[in-house]
């Protein structure tokens, strides 16, 4: 009889961005896998599905932080979970991690759990993020006490600050860098020759994400008469107050600040289309997928030192990691790598190496099942 995994996560397209190859592989290695999410697009529910996948709609509003909403979430899940009673639940995200810990206690399962970045419960210094902190932090605390699981995180940041908050074991912890990458899809490309040099934005379209910062920093170095084209792809978001309106981004993209590029499914083209990648995010990151694609294909990053990008960029070797919200310092690495060919070029072969070396997605599947294989 097989083993049943099932995956619970916030939304579908997060899972088919992020989490697809690994899932596919398990599905491969003779698992039956199941997923609960929230699927805001039949079209990913029938791509999923066809693959093999045994998908279920959640319904589950993320960023909904109402207590009745949330428990009407949690009997949902509940009762999901027990007409597919899994051996091993791996849960990914805030909410559906919350819901799993409860259901895994009660029902003595064994749970696998994902820290991708902390996002907002565990880094926000709003007084509603703080006040929901003091809550799961210590209801965590009681539930991972005497829990069968492993806690999964892609940085070791994220680890040391979560060991500390909830007292987890760290022997029931373990780091598995990001979502690894297909090493071979997402294959070297010299970079193309412009006339400016065409820097990547691609980001879901929240503040926190940066990209107001970076139309910041294009104005300062157009006064110093460096100028770029600053392409801009990415998800628009809804019902989340980080979320930048589209009309915002039509306004910048009609005055020139921006390129406005729209939800694409073909980074690996965009990027291989660019010379620079950069994200000056201040949320809670884990690995940035998009610089991990960035990387592999041959392309310098700038970043801030915010969660797992320290990890993952050796400032000076494949890319610049700038202090967080020091957009002088950021206006001047980006600077640095468009005037110098030698230099972006030299990083960006370097950025290949780093990947190659570390972050493929072959030793992030092997990891992965291997932890279902400890339980």
């Amino acid at each position: 009889m097989k083993t049943k995994i099932c995956y619970f996560i916030n939304s579908a397209w997060y899972f088919e961005l992020h989490w697809i190859e690994r899932a596919t592989a398990v599905l491969n290695a003779g698992y039956d896998v199941y997923l609960l999410a929230k699927f805001d697009d039949v079209s990913i529910y029938e791509r999923l599905t066809k693959l093999g996948f045994k998908c279920v709609d959640t319904k589950i509003q993320e960023q909904n932080l109402n207590p009745l909403s949330f428990l009407s979430d949690t009997v949902r899940s509940f009762k999901f979970l027990k007409e597919i009673d899994p051996d091993i639940v791996h849960s990914i995200t805030i909410k559906p991690g919350f819901i799993s810990c409860l259901w895994v206690r009660f029902n003595n399962k064994k749970l696998v759990y994902s820290f991708v970045g902390l996002g907002r419960i565990f880094e926000s210094n709003l007084k509603l993020f703080k006040l929901i902190r003091f809550f799961v932090v210590r209801a965590y605390r009681m539930i991972f006490s005497n829990l069968n699981c492993k806690v999964i995180f892609e940085h070791a940041v994220d680890r040391d600050k979560i060991i500390d908050l909830v007292k987890i074991p760290k022997e029931k912890t373990i780091i598995i860098d990001g979502a690894g990458i297909n090493i071979d899809y997402f294959s070297y490309a010299i970079e193309p020759v412009f006339s400016h040099v065409k820097v990547l934005f691609a980001s879901r379209m929240l503040w926190s994400k940066g990209l107001d910062t970076l139309i910041k920093v294009k104005e300062i170095l157009r006064r110093d008469n460096v100028n770029f084209e600053l392409l801009v792809a990415g998800i628009m978001v809804n019902n989340d107050r980080d979320a930048i309106k589209l009309s915002q981004i039509e306004l910048w993209h009609n005055c020139g600040d921006i390129t406005w590029l729209g939800q694409r499914n073909d980074v690996k083209e965009l990027i291989e289309g660019v010379n620079i990648v950069a994200l000056p995010s201040v949320y809670a990151e884990g690995i940035p997928r998009i610089i991990l694609e960035a990387g592999a294909i041959g392309r310098a990053s700038v970043t801030y030192n915010v969660g797992g990008c320290g990890s993952l960029i050796i400032d000076g070797y494949n890319g610049f990691i700038v202090e967080k919200n020091n957009i002088k310092e950021f206006s001047d690495k980006l600077s640095r790598l468009i005037v110098s060919d030698v230099e972006r070029n030299k990083m960006g072969i370097n950025a290949r190496k780093r990947v190659v070396e570390s972050y493929s997605s072959i030793d992030v599947i092997a990891k992965t099942i291997s932890v279902y294989q400890d339980l």
